[in-house]
């Protein structure tokens, strides 16, 4: 293996560099011509191969084959209590070049035609059942793909001039420049065998199209991570489904002005999936005070369990319930959000501040229409962990806190959790 430095836009970090992680410059791998897997005869393949054009990682994808110049065909992924027979033969023929990122682990590999040239994503859990999608016409435009993800993240190159710019128009710009680094590729007709396709965006690059650009609906907050148009949760859920609070009924236990200001200028959605606002009249009373109504009330008796209040539970506000029967807190003194399971003490972050928790919350209502419109997750869901990555992805850069990493067993965050629900249908 080769590594060169390219530069793309920026600098990469000391931490960049560790991660393998392509930001501004990145570590690309050019791969000795006596290190090309000998299934790779089409000539512009392996030029691409030894002149470098893809990173050895990627926050998206990472390229161990290629890195580690052992490239292997797909037949070797098959686990040792699968029959490799079972693989379809132009399958299990593809050579393996690396594999597309959830969290910190192999997602789909990412594997290409050694005769065509031709880049796909496979999806295999049993070998009988394996499945090709097309993710680049070649290498070239995948390292094109992976160069323009990080200028948008970077606001640099084709995104530079939407430095200082939010808001929805922003949003919807970047998007659609986005999108058209892949539209703009000629995917050709040719090379891309059996594979069932229409010929369009990908999922996994229209999925990065929608969502990525998301970090750009609002501006650092003044005093919340962010300043959120006052119509924010009315475009997406309707005037009728917005709660603002006046000033004047704010309780004094919420001290920390910029909550106050974002409760009673923007507001919160009354319902959105995952979270719902407590009724008016329940709306900001105190953990203690809910506590006691609760010991009070003969009704939800078998829901009771004994225990201390957290710490302090007078300036512990609840606003609400997250699915999976979690109070929703905000801290009256700082403005963070927690949830905590019903009836207990034990507060966990679950966002920084009611402007990322409205964040989460839209961003999982425009997940639903999304999906809708475009069958994001593919015909079978195969593509449903790489949308819920992309959506933490997301949430983590407006966020600090909501997908910070666990620290135990029982340290869990919740949205990066429930997003990759599969099997609660959560997207």
């Amino acid at each position: 293996m080769v590594v060169l430095t390219v530069e793309v836009v920026g600098k990469a970090t000391t931490d960049d560099v560790q991660r393998g992680v392509m930001t501004g410059t990145f570590i690309a791998v050019a791969v000795p011509e006596e290190s090309i897997h000998p299934e790779i005869t089409h000539g512009a393949t392996r030029r691409s191969l030894t002149a470098g054009v893809l990173p050895a990682a990627h926050e998206i994808m990472a390229f161990p084959y290629l890195a580690e110049s052992r490239m292997v065909t797909a037949v070797h992924l098959v686990e040792e209590t699968y029959d490799p027979g079972d693989l379809d033969p132009r399958i299990a023929g593809t050579v393996v070049v690396g594999h597309l990122m959830i969290d910190v682990y192999a997602s789909q590999a990412v594997v290409l035609d050694g005769e065509g040239g031709r880049v796909f994503s496979l999806d295999m859990h049993a070998p009988a059942h394996a499945e090709l999608h097309p993710l680049a016409p070649s290498l070239d435009a995948l390292g094109r793909f992976l160069a323009a993800v990080d200028e948008l993240r970077s606001l640099s190159g084709r995104f530079a001039h939407l430095q200082g710019r939010t808001g929805p128009a922003a949003t919807e710009e970047a998007s659609a420049l986005l999108l058209s680094v892949f539209t703009d590729e000629d995917w050709g007709e040719d090379g891309w065998g059996d594979v069932e396709w229409d010929g369009g965006v990908p999922p996994f690059w229209r999925i990065a199209a929608l969502f990525r650009p998301m970090t750009l609906i609002g501006a650092p907050g003044r005093g919340l991570c962010l300043d959120l148009p006052p119509d924010f949760i009315e475009a997406e859920f309707g005037p009728e489904e917005v709660v603002r609070t006046a000033p004047a009924d704010l309780p004094d236990a919420l001290e920390h002005e910029p909550t106050r200001r974002f409760l009673s200028e923007v507001g919160l959605p009354r319902h959105g999936l995952m979270f719902w606002l407590d009724e008016p009249e329940d709306l900001l009373k105190t953990v203690t005070t809910t506590r006691a109504e609760s010991e009070a009330n003969p009704d939800p008796a078998h829901l009771r369990t004994a225990g201390k209040l957290p710490d302090g539970s007078d300036h512990l506000l609840v606003i609400g319930g997250l699915m999976h029967d979690f109070d929703v807190i905000v801290d009256g003194r700082t403005g963070e959000v927690h949830y905590a399971p019903m009836g207990t003490s034990t507060v966990t972050p679950v966002n920084a501040d009611v402007s990322t928790l409205a964040f989460t919350v839209w961003m999982h209502s425009r997940q639903q229409k999304l999906e809708e419109e475009h069958g994001l997750m593919g015909d079978t869901g195969e593509f449903y962990h790489e949308l819920a990555e992309t959506m933490i992805a997301v949430l983590a850069t407006a966020d600090p806190v909501a997908c910070l990493p666990t620290t135990g067993p029982d340290d869990f965050r919740y949205w990066p959790e429930v997003f990759h629900d599969a099997a609660g249908g959560v997207l």
